[in-house]
This record gives structure tokens, C-alpha cells and sequence, in this order.
């Protein structure tokens, strides 16, 4: 039940009848009940959503717990200097590509850089623990919402759950017509500390089981068909092609043309095609875990699937070794 549906019913069942008593002991009750009623309601009216719009971050950007990371840099035309040209009133700039939210991790490019690297990365842009952290791509296509994706499958895998994405970017917000500011970013660093979360974060062994389905695991290829095929394959990767068992959902699919994530009614029936519900779970990958987490948001966040992990070792690290098969067409 969503948090507006819920509000309605405990108003209908609980505060409606209330507000009808006359007696003294009613009045009481009356009061008692519609201020626990509003405040249920403020609360939940707040509550962290996976995206926000433009209208709800305007309205919001003066809360001190509100903290506007603009990540926009090469895949969407973007960088320091196109910031410094327009970006949201008190947002901080971060470029997804250079400063730090993916490394190479034993000869693997794209991977996650571990709790230690991310906690001096995010703590030195401003950010705490409590900060309610909203992520604004570009807004241009499915491979820029995976920079916001992965970005925001960073902060959950360390155990920052107050997160969302501004769903079409800062595209959308000046299409909405709101202020946009001039200038550097302002930062005061903060002291942030981080604990990994693994219930995002499949790792290389699960990925090992599911490919040879001893686990429950659904592997899900997030890459165009092209690459799923072999016909295409990314210069770091050993050898084109697919892990064995995998299914393919291809990433642009999960995102409309104006740059938003489709509705989660669009994705359910897609991934319903698929006819992979009897699985216990679900592992996206893709090359280097960039497409696989626009899959992996459109499926868990969007959607509402339930154990969906990300692999970011992807196909590079999975044809690392010779050994792990790899199957064509």
C-alpha cells in the first residue's frame, strides 16, 4: 500500500469517525488523534523516494537536509566548466567519470573503489549522514541515467539509503523554467563514514553460481542485443560475447527519449517477458557495471523487484580469465 493510500485509509477508518463524536471524551481523543495524523502525514510526505521531480526539488531546495549533487561530465556533454555555467542553486558538482565514483580494481576498469576511497570522496564534497543526497545527470539518454544509477547504487551498497534521482536531469529543470546559478562549487567537507551494504553487491562467486545455476540467481545483460550476441564487444573485454545463462534487458529500453526512467508499469511488462520470475533473485551486469545499473534501478528501485544485485565486474572482469565460458548468438 502506497504511503498516500495508507494515509487515506487510517483518515477514513480511524480519524473520519472521531471527528463525528460530541462528547468531551471524543473531543479529546479528536485531538490526540488528528495531530499523530498529521504528523504521520508530514513524515511520510518527506520520506526518501529513487526519484524526485523538478517541481518537488524546487520546492525543497532550501532544506538544510537537501543536498544537490550535479555528477554531469562527458557521456552527456557536461563538465567543472559546463557547471560553472549553469547548475541548480547550491548543488555541488562531482564529474561521474573522473573524480573517483568507479576505479580499476585488478585490472578490471569501472569498479566500485571500496568504503575508504568513497568516504574521503563524498565527505570531501559536503556530505554527512543525514544529508537527504539528490543526483542530477544531464538528462540526455539511458547511458547518461546510468551515471545517476550507478552513482546511486554506490550510495546504497555503502549503506547510505537517503538518496534519489532527479528523474530527466538537469534538463528537466530548466525545462521547468526554475532558477539556474552561476559559478564554482561551495564546499564545506564533512566528516562521512560509510558500511558496506551487500545487499545490492553481488559478488564474483555468486555470479560463478548463477551461470551455472546452483544458486537461484538470474544473470540479466543489461547491453544492447548486439553485444549480448557477440556481434559487438568492449576493447577491455577478453572476448565477445555473453555469460552462459543470461538473459538479455537491454538498458536503453529502461529509459524514455526526453532522458527519464520509464514508469514501472512499462518495466514490469518488460521484464515479464523475460518469464524469469521463478528465480529467487537477480544479478545485472553488463561490461563494466554502467549499463547494468540502469537495469538494475529500473528493476529494483522503479519497478519494485525484489533481490536485485549488481555485478560491476561486468564482461571485462568475467573474461579476465579464459577459463569462464563465454557462449555467442
Amino acid at each position: 500500500m502506497g504511503e498516500i493510500s495508507l494515509i487515506n485509509w487510517a483518515f477514513n477508518l480511524i480519524v473520519r469517525p472521531t471527528l463525528s463524536q460530541s462528547t468531551k471524551k471524543g473531543e479529546k481523543m479528536r485531538k490526540i488523534i488528528v495531530t499523530i495524523f498529521f504528523f504521520i502525514f508530514s513524515f511520510s510526505a518527506y520520506a526518501t523516494e529513487p526519484l524526485v521531480d523538478a517541481k518537488w526539488l524546487n520546492n525543497n531546495l532550501k532544506n538544510s537536509e537537501v543536498f544537490v549533487l550535479d555528477i554531469r561530465n562527458k557521456i552527456d556533454g557536461g563538465s567543472y566548466e559546463t557547471f560553472k555555467e549553469g547548475h541548480i542553486p547550491g548543488s555541488v558538482h562531482s564529474d561521474y567519470l573522473k573524480a573517483g565514483w568507479r576505479t580499476k580494481v585488478n585490472g578490471v576498469i569501472g569498479q566500485f573503489p571500496g568504503t575508504k576511497s568513497l568516504d574521503q570522496l563524498i565527505g570531501g564534497l559536503g556530505i554527512d549522514k543525514d544529508d537527504h543526497v539528490v543526483i542530477v545527470y544531464g538528462g540526455i539518454n539511458s547511458s547518461d541515467f546510468g551515471s545517476a544509477a550507478r552513482i546511486y547504487w554506490t550510495f546504497k551498497t555503502i549503506g547510505h539509503e537517503n538518496v534519489s534521482i532527479l528523474n530527466g536531469g538537469f534538463k528537466e529543470w530548466k525545462n521547468a523554467g526554475y532558477d539556474v546559478a552561476l559559478g564554482e562549487n561551495k564546499i564545506t567537507p564533512k566528516n562521512f563514514k560509510s558500511k558496506l551494504n551487500k545487499k545490492y553487491f553481488a559478488l564474483f562467486s555468486e555470479v560463478q553460481k548463477a551461470e551455472k545455476e546452483k544458486n537461484g540467481l538470474c544473470l540479466i545483460d543489461a547491453r544492447p542485443a548486439a553485444f549480448f550476441v557477440g556481434e559487438k564487444k568492449k576493447p577491455e573485454a577478453r572476448t565477445a560475447g555473453r555469460i552462459k545463462n543470461s538473459f538479455n534487458l537491454q538498458q536503453q529500453d529502461m529509459v524514455q527519449d526526453n532522458g527519464k526512467i520509464k514508469s514501472a508499469a512499462d518495466i514490469k511488462k518488460m521484464f515479464s517477458a523475460l518469464k524469469v520470475e521463478e528465480y529467487k533473485g537477480y544479478i545485472s551486469y553488463c561490461n563494466t557495471g554502467h549499463w547494468a545499473a540502469v537495469v538494475w534501478f529500473a528493476l529494483s528501485e522503479q519497478a519494485g523487484i525484489p533481490n536485485v544485485k549488481l555485478y560491476d565486474g561486468g564482461m571485462v572482469g568475467w573474461t579476465i580469465n579464459p577459463k569462464n565460458e563465454v557462449v555467442t548468438g
